[in-house]
C-alpha cells in the first residue's frame, strides 16, 4: 500500500475549501482574507502546508502545520509564533496512516475554522455531535504513553485494522468518528449550512 495514500485527496480537499472560503469572503461572510493555506508541497519525506492569506503572519500570533513520515506514523507537528515568542516545531498529534491524518488535517484544520470565521456568529460545531458518543463503531483505546513519551496517554485504535491508529494531546474520541467517514462524507458533514455550497462542485475522491 502506498504510504501516502490520500494525499490526492487531501489536495483536492483543500482546493474546495479554499474555493469555499473565498466565497464566504467574496459575500461579506468570511473573517479574514482567503484562503487559509496554500498549495501544500512534499521536501524530504514532509508534506508542508504554508499559510495562506488568510492565516498570515501577525501580531496576535500564527501556527504552521506540517505532516511528517517517520518509519511507524505520521505526525502533524506545529511551530509557530503566540506574543511574540517563537514557538519550537512540536508533534501534537500521531497517525498510524496517512489517509488518516490527511482526514484529521482537513475536519479539524481547515474545515472546522472555516466554519467558525463565518460571520457573524460562525455554524453549528460538527465536533461537538461526537462529544458524547464515545468512540465511533469498531475504534478501541488503550492506555499508553504517545509517541512523544508523555504518559498516561491514548492510543486509539480500529479493532478490524490495527494499522489505524492515532494519539492527539488530549483525550479525543471525537477524531474516531470523522475517521470514519469516507472523504466525501467529511467535507459534506463540515459543508453543511455554508452560504453558497450547492454552487461549489465537490471534486471526486479515491474512495468514492
Amino acid at each position: 500500500m502506498d504510504k501516502w495514500s490520500g494525499l490526492a485527496d487531501l489536495l483536492s480537499s483543500l482546493e474546495y475549501w479554499s474555493e469555499v472560503q473565498t466565497t464566504l469572503a467574496n459575500e461579506g461572510h468570511f473573517q479574514g482574507a482567503a484562503p487559509l493555506y496554500g498549495r501544500p508541497y512534499l521536501e524530504d519525506g514532509r508534506l508542508v502546508i504554508p499559510r495562506g492569506p488568510g492565516m498570515a503572519e501577525d501580531s496576535d500570533g500564527y501556527t504552521d502545520y506540517s505532516i511528517v513520515e517517520e518509519p511507524t506514523f505520521f505526525p502533524v507537528r506545529i511551530a509557530g509564533r503566540s506574543r511574540g515568542t517563537l514557538i519550537p516545531e512540536s508533534a501534537n498529534a500521531w497517525f498510524g496512516t496517512f489517509d488518516d491524518v490527511a482526514k484529521y488535517f482537513i475536519g479539524r484544520r481547515v474545515a472546522a475554522p472555516t466554519r467558525s470565521r463565518v460571520q457573524p456568529d460562525g455554524v453549528e460545531s460538527v465536533n461537538t455531535r461526537w462529544l458524547d458518543r464515545g468512540l465511533a463503531p469498531l475504534w478501541d483505546q488503550v492506555i499508553e504513553p504517545d509517541p512523544s513519551g508523555f504518559s498516561p496517554g491514548t492510543r486509539y485504535f480500529r479493532s478490524d485494522q490495527p494499522e489505524r491508529f492515532y494519539f492527539t494531546a488530549n483525550t479525543d474520541s471525537a477524531t474516531s468518528h470523522l475517521l470514519n467517514l469516507s472523504w466525501r462524507e467529511l467535507n459534506s458533514t463540515f459543508n453543511e449550512g455554508l452560504s453558497g455550497i450547492d454552487l461549489i462542485p465537490m471534486p471526486r475522491f479515491s474512495d468514492d
